[in-house]
């Protein structure tokens, strides 16, 4: 990506959220109420596949829950890249039609500008235009049956890395909060995300062992049991070391659930050729 890209604000969180300024620290409060959990009120960067695909906590119904992601996120704040493909300007309000590649919604700009500078109403003047690329951040709110995005922040984008880097920051945030989860025991990877960019496949690293016999099935390198040996060894050892994991650490260790070594060796060869892993400091070590 090129320099060009939009610095990323100081407050992201290490899942690429974005905790506000005045965002309450985790605990109660001053006066002694609870607050939110932190994960709720951080802003997500999203798409809009992943905004329609949400659904509804216990409560929601009622005004007093949530929307969550399919990954389990809680939905507060987010942030799409979007192109604009029309827009209704209103005494109070814009409405901007919007699409993204993964799906159509509508946003809602309100508008109020003897409470704005010229520099504000300029900014979003240039930004509500039809056919172009803006970056819109707010709130998800469900109207009628429709999800639409109330937007805080709606400005044009710089250039057509930001669009790049947008659909590359939802991955990163999306794998973030899993890692996080399979750490904790939480839901496998699978299809839990639906962002609608790709799919992404792999397994949790196992304690104890890799728990992958030669007879058991597997979807993630290719559809072999020996490349889902290879690629879980890879990933639950090379987790905590940036240098990657030996050839010979990992024929040692897949090879004792059944495989032979050439043939464990032909599946790491195989493996790197398809980008599923990577070598890192020599050609005998990987990274997953």
């Amino acid at each position: 990506l090129s320099s060009s890209l939009p610095k990323t604000p100081t407050g992201f969180d290490n899942e690429g959220g974005f905790g506000s300024q005045n965002t309450p620290s985790r605990g109660g409060s001053s006066d002694g109420k609870p607050r939110r959990d932190y994960d709720a009120q951080t802003l997500i960067p999203v798409t809009i596949k992943m905004i329609l695909d949400a659904y509804a906590t216990p409560g929601a119904a009622g005004g007093s829950g949530d929307l969550q992601l399919k990954d389990e996120r809680p939905i507060h704040m987010v942030k799409v890249v979007v192109a604009v493909r029309s827009h209704e300007e209103r005494s109070t309000n814009l409405f901007l039609d919007i699409e993204d590649g993964t799906g159509f919604t509508q946003a809602k700009v309100w508008v109020n500008e003897g409470d704005e500078c010229s520099g504000v109403v300029q900014l979003r003047q240039n930004a509500c235009k039809d056919h172009q690329y803006v970056r819109i951040i707010g709130q998800v709110r469900e109207f009628d049956g429709t999800r639409q995005i109330v937007a805080n922040d709606v400005r044009p984008v710089s250039s057509g890395d930001e669009i790049t880097y947008h659909f590359l920051e939802v991955a990163h945030s999306y794998e973030k909060h899993m890692k996080r989860q399979q750490q904790g025991g939480g839901m496998g990877i699978g299809g839990a995300m639906g962002y609608g960019i790709g799919n992404m496949a792999s397994a949790p690293p196992q304690q104890g062992g890799l728990g992958i016999s030669a007879q058991s099935g597997g979807n993630m390198g290719g559809g072999s049991a020996l490349n889902d040996a290879v690629l879980a060894f890879i990933q639950g050892a090379g987790n905590n070391n940036d240098s990657g994991v030996h050839v010979n650490e990992i024929t040692a260790k897949v090879s004792a659930n059944g495989f032979t070594e050439s043939d464990v060796r032909t599946a790491i060869n195989n493996l790197s050729n398809e980008g599923h892993i990577y070598s890192t400091i020599d050609e005998n070590h990987y990274q997953y």
